[in-house]
């Protein structure tokens, strides 16, 4: 039986592993931390992606722990206009899910790693960090530690799904190419139900300063929490402390609606934002998916959604290649154009334009993003190909067909 190391069990690594598992691989997804993942930070799966965790048997479970998002809003922040609203009800023809769904990757992993635990052939290593790997022709040789010592694994394959901060792409010295805004941003979360003044539960709301991302998670159940993300003066200007305190605080949030106050707030977050791309998606036996190999700003809800869509191509890449072994190399090439391709062509460029939209600074640059709102969602050939582009469905059909954006 086929042996594949994964490393990383947040939701990639654990689609990942799942994945492997149900094409009849053996499995070891190592996490250096004793526990699951908590991070909360994405939280949007797209109809495709939804699509593809169905097909994997854990669907139907992630669906009852999140939050349907039917539509999305467009808002201009000094007019508290609805400029646009995207119905993913026009996909109702291309996929079984014609809907976004808002659920908290630390969800999405606990879910399928459960799966995974249930697989004979699969192990699931918490407090076990990589230590080292080898390659050779005919396999992987890696050395693992945990509390026990150490310990050293063959294997056929390793794939990297371990972050931003990648071990394993930082050991085959893949450059990480791209760059890190100037800004950082700042993750309110709340309470307070922005329904009751008709956002929808994912929204994004223009201004040349003040922009906002503003969407619902199901957190613990009934009411759950909002989640708001604004833009930071530059790391230079301001420092973590002063973006976090009241009076910044209370800036960004003023004039987003009236009854909310910063006695409201339950969480305050900042972090860096970063779009970049891997060089390459692999090396020899060896291969990357999700954040190890890009990252890009949330605005879209996309990094979630194409790592679990890395994981998915190269379960089917690698169960081909063994079932195939004279066209290996031309498969494992193929996941590498394909998904950076995707990632290039389709996730950074629509996530970078995306901020670019908020952030309109020039009132002809504002006019322009509100005109092209206004028509997008106006005219329904064009509001359906902004859904399909939005959801990454064009992107995954564009791919498979062998053609660029």
């Amino acid at each position: 039986m086929s042996h594949c190391i994964v490393v990383g069990a947040g939701p990639v690594g654990a689609t990942m592993g799942l994945a492997l598992a149900r094409r009849g691989f053996r499995v070891t997804l190592v996490e250096q931390s004793p526990h699951l993942p908590a991070d909360p930070r994405a939280a949007t799966l797209q109809p495709p992606t939804i699509d593809m965790l169905h097909a994997l048997g854990v669907g139907r479970e992630i669906l009852a722990r999140g939050l349907l998002a039917p539509t999305f809003q467009f808002r201009d922040r000094a007019s508290d206009e609805i400029v646009a609203e995207f119905d993913y009800g026009q996909l109702a023809s291309e996929t079984n899910y014609p809907f976004a769904l808002q659920c908290e990757q630390f969800k999405v992993a606990d879910t399928v790693i459960t799966a995974l635990r249930a697989e004979a052939s699969a192990s699931v290593r918490l407090g076990t960090r990589l230590v080292g790997f080898t390659q050779s022709e005919t396999g992987v040789s890696a050395t693992i530690e945990s509390a026990s010592g150490t310990e050293a694994l063959k294997a056929d394959y390793l794939i990297g799904c371990d972050g931003g901060r990648s071990t394993v792409r930082k050991s085959l010295g893949i450059a990480f190419e791209g760059f890190t805004y100037p800004e950082r941003f700042l993750v309110l979360t709340t309470a307070h139900d922005f329904l009751q003044r008709g956002f929808a539960i994912r929204n994004y709301v223009l201004d040349p300063t003040q922009w906002c991302a503003l969407f619902k998670v199901p957190d613990q159940g009934p009411p759950g929490l909002w989640r708001c993300v604004f833009p930071t003066a530059a790391t230079d200007q301001a420092s973590d402390a002063e973006c976090l305190a009241d009076d910044y605080v209370a800036a960004q949030i003023a004039g987003l609606d009236g009854g909310l106050g910063l006695g409201d707030l339950v969480h305050r977050n900042l972090y860096a934002v970063n779009q970049r791309v891997a060089a390459s998606f692999r090396r020899g036996r060896v291969f990357l998916a999700g954040d190890s190999a890009h990252v890009n700003n949330p605005l879209g809800g996309l990094g979630m959604n194409s790592g679990i869509h890395d994981a998915m191509n190269l379960a089917d890449k690698l169960d081909q290649a063994r079932r195939d072994r004279a066209r290996a190399e031309a498969l494992f090439d193929a996941y590498d154009t394909e998904r950076a391709t995707l990632a290039r062509d389709y996730v950074q460029a629509q996530t970078i334009q995306n901020k670019k939209r908020l952030e309109a600074r020039t009132p002809e640059a504002r006019e322009a993003a509100l005109a092209e709102l206004r028509a997008s969602a106006g005219d329904p050939a064009r509001h359906k190909a902004w859904v399909m582009r939005a959801s990454l469905i064009e992107g995954l059909r564009n791919i498979a067909r062998g053609e660029a954006a």
